[in-house]
């Protein structure tokens, strides 16, 4: 961890879709985070890939040349501490393996290929610090976060510091415009067809939409300086303001013309024209399915959610403790969409988290563990929404199936997995769910699901007949000293059947102690 206020350096190189960005940054600490450099240069992997399903060794030479220079540009500056991340183009190419390989061998860079999930939640970061920097988030207003990449959509509902709603759709810009042909783009009846194309894409959000009145929609997009430029809109200090009836204008304008004459008018060459269409319909259609009066368009891009998240972490800033939380919110209105039993949920959640904290000297896992378990603590029932039979299997369903914002796909795979042997069965490889985890991952699944098994059964009535329940490690032995209020022998057979488990993981037994308490004594 750097001391507070000794400057530390971080660079971030993001390989996008359309364009390639080094950014090197400078802090302290968060409020001195400042960048110190930054340059992109103009790609078409986005292209490449959605035609051909491929990226060719032609262009992956060419892209292992212009990172040989930021790497240069790395040493230069002295920068030790860096990521190198690419998203849609990498993630969805066929090739992605062989390619990422041809870097490291002819760079040295080790690559990180991330996922929808983890794009989205970088660039809510960066989002959602320059609102909290604005001071736009106001109580009882919704702010809709609409992040719209080369391939993917996704949008995180905001209100009261908490997320009510997160939902990714494989639909982007250089996607939507490569799903038609080059004939269709200039067919008359292009924009009618376009526009159909993306309405029933995101039309599924709308009833969830509905039920909030949202006060600006919030962007990110590599377009927004396209859309911003057509607009004839400046930035003032990083954050514009464009109304609702200025956007709706702009469609008007678009839609009556074809490429040469929308190359003329708003002065754009070939590639930005094609991508300009889709764009503007994209936001039109967004906006259709909401009432919001403004989109604001924040200069702030995924390079600065990672090194938000980088320096906020090496400083142990709150806004990690903020992020969070706002997790955890959005975890919650999953499990009330799916008519979880609240009490029960919080019982398994504040019992589990006490077993992992007893356990901190035997288990070996991190903070970010932790807040698996507590996820997986209050989804582990929300499969008795689809089936009360087998419901653990509905559950890892529902939880592998759901948009939880900040967790990456494989951290959601050990979550849901969690929840499928939180009552019952043995973690094997036999079982599909728990073979596609690597080695490590299947040890954690293992230790959190025999974790979250004991504080099910303290609580198998789904009664909270503990008034208090104690949780310490003594020698061999993990104590739980509970203080019921009524009759407790269902929990106490429950917590016998569960305890071999446990103590086949960890090699420490789960003992039970009832002493009296409440109305009710043992």
């Amino acid at each position: 961890m750097a001391r507070k206020n000794t400057p530390h350096l971080f660079a971030i190189i993001h390989i996008g879709s359309e364009q390639i960005t080094l950014q090197i940054s400078e802090f302290s600490d968060l409020s001195d985070l400042h960048v110190i450099e930054k340059t992109s240069r103009e790609v078409f992997l986005g292209e490449e890939t959605f035609k051909t399903g491929r990226i060719s060794f032609t262009t992956s030479g060419q892209l292992c040349s212009l990172l040989r220079g930021y790497k240069r540009l790395l040493t230069e500056y002295g920068v030790r501490d860096f990521r190198v991340i690419a998203t849609t183009a990498l993630r969805e190419a066929q090739n992605q393996h062989y390619v990422v390989d041809q870097i490291r061998i002819r760079t040295g860079f080790e690559m990180e290929v991330v996922d929808m999930l983890q794009e989205i939640f970088f660039k809510y970061v960066a989002l959602y610090h320059m609102i909290r920097r604005h001071q736009i988030e106001q109580p009882e207003e919704a702010l809709l976060f609409v992040d719209i990449s080369s391939g993917g959509l996704g949008f995180t509902l905001l209100k009261n510091g908490i997320v009510h709603y997160q939902q990714n759709i494989h639909i982007g810009a250089v996607r939507i415009k490569e799903s038609f042909e080059k004939n269709e783009r200039e067919s008359v009846h292009f924009h009618q067809a376009l526009s159909e194309y993306i309405y029933s894409s995101i039309e599924p959000v709308k009833a969830d939409l509905a039920q909030h009145s949202i006060k600006y929609i919030v962007t990110s997009g590599n377009e927004n300086h396209l859309l911003l430029q057509m607009l004839g809109q400046g930035t003032d200090e990083g954050l514009t303001c464009v109304s609702r009836q200025e956007f709706q204008t702009l469609y008007e304008n678009v839609q009556t013309l074809n490429l040469p004459q929308l190359m003329k008018t708003y002065r754009l060459n070939e590639n930005k024209a094609e991508i300009a269409l889709p764009t503007i319909v994209l936001y039109h259609q967004i906006l259709s399915i909401t009432n919001a009066p403004a989109i604001l368009f924040p200069d702030a891009q995924l390079v600065d959610g990672v090194t938000l998240l980088h320096a906020a972490a090496n400083v142990n800033d709150p806004f990690m403790l903020m992020l969070e939380r706002q997790v955890l919110s959005l975890v919650r209105n999953i499990g009330a969409k799916y008519c979880y039993e609240r009490h029960h949920s919080e019982a398994v959640e504040e019992l589990s988290l006490k077993v992992f904290d007893a356990m901190a000297p035997l288990h070996g896992l991190q903070n970010r563990d932790r807040l698996l378990l507590q996820v997986a603590a209050i989804l582990h029932d929300i499969g008795k929404f689809v089936n009360l039979r087998r419901h653990y299997f509905y559950s890892y369903r529902l939880i592998l199936s759901s948009d939880i914002i900040g967790f990456t796909e494989q951290e959601k795979a050990v979550v849901a997995n969690i929840a499928h042997y939180h009552s019952k069965g043995t973690p094997s490889d036999l079982d599909s769910n728990f073979a596609h985890l690597n080695r490590e991952e299947k040890v954690k699944v293992a230790k959190l699901s025999s974790m979250i098994r004991l504080a099910d059964a303290i609580d198998r009535s789904h009664r909270q007949k503990a008034l208090s329940c104690d949780i310490r490690l003594h020698g061999d032995n993990l104590e739980f000293t509970v203080h019921p209020l009524e009759e407790f022998s269902l929990e106490q057979w429950t917590f016998e059947d569960k305890a071999d488990f446990f103590e086949h993981v960890h090699g420490v037994k789960p003992v039970l102690i009832i002493k009296s308490g409440g109305t009710y004594g043992v």
